[in-house]
């Protein structure tokens, strides 16, 4: 799968040609957008192309909430008629919101406005105070919040339609396996970054994330080959090391099923092999 992300690609105007490149390599081809610049004209254009599914950045249940977070008046509505129209052209489509204190106390109204619009899946992230993220990096969650949050992820999962799944937050893995979810248990992955997932930044650079950003070595230098950076590169070897894993998450029996958020860990500590900030488990050899 290869995930068109941004910013926001919908400014570039060779988008359509990408998708349609991509798809004819045997690719699975899905955008992340804000959801400016999709319209019923480029729903169509989309559709032709390729794109197999959308995601679209809800950040608040009201305009108020997620207007203040992106800090851009008419952003809700951009977005909720970018998911209507999108909807509207029966192409598979699903609502990521990024949690902090700013908006953690309307995560059920995101829930159930995310189900109205038709939205085949809810993928919240965990905020990462990287980026424009640091603007608000005092907004991260505290553990207990964050913790609390994760078992309202779980009760939606298993009481709702809807299928939940959940970005830089890798202790729901954790949480799966604690409350014996055997059926969630395959499902529930923790952080992936730097062994299923890659991230490629606009410079050629390749991450584990985009919250990373850290080279682990860019394309450009290398002759475009990708496959040689994502086996030689030492910094993804030291992430694939859970041996090297410092703090809690170097002690945590789940450190094989959750690997705690790097980008996070990093972004704080500035030591991105640190225990995950946001944690509040405490590893049986700690009690």
């Amino acid at each position: 799968m290869i995930i068109l992300t941004g910013g926001e690609p919908m400014e570039r105007s060779d988008i359509y040609e990408l998708i349609e490149y991509g798809k004819g390599l045997g690719l699975r081809m899905v955008m992340a957008t804000c959801g400016y610049g999709i319209n019923v004209e480029s729903i169509v254009k989309l559709k032709k192309a390729g794109i197999a599914a959308l995601s679209i950045s809800l950040d608040g249940a009201t305009a108020e909430t997620h207007d203040a977070f992106r800090q851009t008046d008419g952003s809700f509505d951009v977005a909720v008629n970018a998911a209507k129209t999108v909807q509207n052209a029966h192409v598979r489509f699903q609502i990521n919101t990024t949690f902090c204190k700013l908006n953690i106390d309307e995560f059920h109204g995101i829930v159930e406005l995310a189900k109205k619009l038709g939205a085949s899946c809810f993928n919240p992230f965990i905020l990462v105070p990287t980026g424009r993220g640091k603007q608000i990096a005092d907004e991260i969650l505290d553990p207990v919040e964050y913790e609390t949050l994760l078992h309202d992820m779980l009760r939606i999962k298993l009481e709702s339609e809807i299928e939940v799944r959940i970005t830089c937050g890798p202790q729901f893995a954790r949480i799966c396996r604690q409350e014996k979810m055997e059926k969630l248990n395959k499902n529930a992955k923790g952080c992936i970054g730097g062994r299923q997932f890659g991230f490629i930044s606009y410079r050629g650079d390749v991450q584990i994330c985009g919250f990373h950003d850290v080279p682990a070595g860019n394309l450009i230098k290398n002759n475009f080959n990708f496959g040689r950076i994502w086996r030689e590169s030492e910094l993804l070897k030291k992430i694939r090391n859970l041996e090297e894993y410092k703090g809690v998450c170097g002690a945590c029996e789940y450190i094989a099923i959750c690997g705690g958020c790097r980008a996070r860990a990093y972004a704080i500590t500035g030591d991105h092999l640190a225990a995950d900030p946001v944690c509040n488990y405490q590893p049986k050899g700690q009690r």
